[in-house]
């Protein structure tokens, strides 16, 4: 896993189909690092020399205090006197973010500094920022109030300027060819409205609304299934972000993943792996256009699905398979559901009645995007922990999760905990995973 300056997005997708689930690093790190002249002479003495990289650090870090006491106090005015005053398209562009965010319920807003984060490759800013820019890391922390229990952690790309003695910042996009692009809010593509549901804070655009009132009433409902399955040790409050398009939700996503077939995707991102598994700013994210394709079975099912990765999302950990992960959200979400396995698992069910049976367990690679077969591969993966739950008892699959969750050596934790728990490995469970599958789909 990577090292504190990395943070992984962690992102489980439930296509229209039923989902993909890819992984996007987002990671924080130094822009570039200038010079400055030397020491000063003060009354014919020569003055002590100035550590001029903590000098321009400490007016950075002060501007940045300014940018979010700004923002927490909603001053207008002391926001954009943070903004490079030449820089006439960025500073309308964060006139624009700050009214965009006026009804967004912010209880905290803070940037931390990292100047010796390493810059990127061939990027020279000198002719259009002119001499003295600076891009050290820069970390957004915030919490939305009464549903963020950690705060939310997104890494931001600033350049920041020297004008007249002052520091400004002067752009957050000039690495994006580069790949390193600022994280994106629904705050940079517009308006934000809010809705509330009874255990849910749904984010979108004044254009969504209705569609933001159905995702609010679906995980008012998804929340208590969750529940009755995984227990009552979670939060139990969903944040949900509702972009216009899916071009809007590929920004917020982030990553390089192909969307274009999921209908929303549950993310959170990864503080500090060298500490130990402590995941935040759980968010599920729905894609219109593929959303709004669902009936309300599926509707009901999708959204299950990505509650429970919210609600399983810390006891996870760095172990667990994909298979483990996906087929027990899939678990979840068709609990309660009297659907055929002809649509269920159509796809599964064709492969086993060709004869083309799976002989392995998924593995992660099998849950990228790319992949033409990713539908069959999470049929098999639901059905892997449809067969354990079925073979050990639900709480038998409860307890082998969290087991597994919590093991320290990924390679080994399935095969550790099937030993411990029910003296078989992983060839014995797919022997009986396949048997079952058979008989259920033929």
């Amino acid at each position: 896993m990577p090292s504190l300056r990395e943070r992984p997005r962690l992102v489980g997708l439930l296509a229209v189909a039923l989902a993909l689930e890819v992984g996007a690093a987002l990671v924080v790190e130094r822009m570039q690092a200038t010079t400055a002249p030397a020491a000063s002479a003060v009354r014919g003495r020569v003055a002590p020399p100035i550590d001029l990289d903590a000098a321009r650090g400490a007016a950075v870090r002060a501007l940045l205090d300014a940018r979010a006491t700004a923002l927490q106090r909603r001053d207008r005015t002391a926001w954009l006197r943070t903004v490079d005053p030449s820089a006439t398209a960025f500073r309308a562009r964060q006139a624009a973010v700050f009214d965009n965010l006026a009804g967004v319920p912010i209880s905290d807003w803070a940037y931390q500094l990292d100047p010796e984060s390493e810059p990127p490759p061939s990027v020279d800013l000198d002719a259009s920022r002119g001499p003295g820019w600076w891009a050290p890391g820069v970390t957004l922390t915030y919490r939305l109030a009464g549903y963020d229990d950690a705060a939310t952690v997104e890494p931001e790309r600033l350049t920041f300027v020297p004008r007249g003695g002052r520091w400004y910042v002067a752009a957050d996009d000039d690495f994006s060819a580069a790949g390193r692009d600022s994280t994106r809010g629904l705050w940079d593509g517009g308006p934000v409205v809010v809705v509330r549901g009874l255990r849910c804070l749904v984010l979108g655009h004044p254009g969504s609304r209705e569609v933001m009132r159905r995702v609010a009433d679906g995980l008012d409902a998804a929340v208590p299934r969750v529940s009755r399955v995984w227990g009552t040790d979670w939060t139990q409050r969903i944040i949900a972000l509702v972009p216009s398009s899916q071009r809007e939700l590929t920004r917020v996503v982030g990553g390089h993943g192909d969307y274009s077939q999921i209908a929303a995707v549950a993310t959170a991102e990864l503080t500090d792996a060298n500490a130990g598994y402590h995941p935040v700013g759980n968010r599920i994210v729905i894609n219109p256009p593929n959303f709004a394709k669902l009936g309300s079975l599926g509707r009901r099912v999708v959204l299950t699905h990505e509650v429970t990765h919210v609600a399983t999302r810390a006891a996870s950990g760095l172990a667990a398979p994909t298979w483990l992960v996906e087929g027990f959200a899939d678990y979840v979400g068709y609990s309660g559901v009297d659907v055929p396995y002809s649509l269920s698992a159509s796809e599964l069910r064709d492969a086993v009645r060709r004869g083309k049976a799976p002989t392995t367990l998924p593995t992660d690679a099998d849950f990228d995007g790319s992949n033409p077969h990713l539908a069959e591969v999470y049929e098999q993966a639901w059905l892997a922990v449809t067969y354990l739950a079925s073979t050990y008892g639900r709480d038998g699959l409860l307890r082998f999760y969290r087991s597994v969750g919590r093991a320290d050596a990924p390679p080994a934790a399935v095969d550790q905990a099937l030993a411990s728990m029910w003296g078989t490995d992983v060839a014995g469970i797919t022997a009986g995973w396949r048997a079952d599958m058979t008989a259920r789909l033929r």
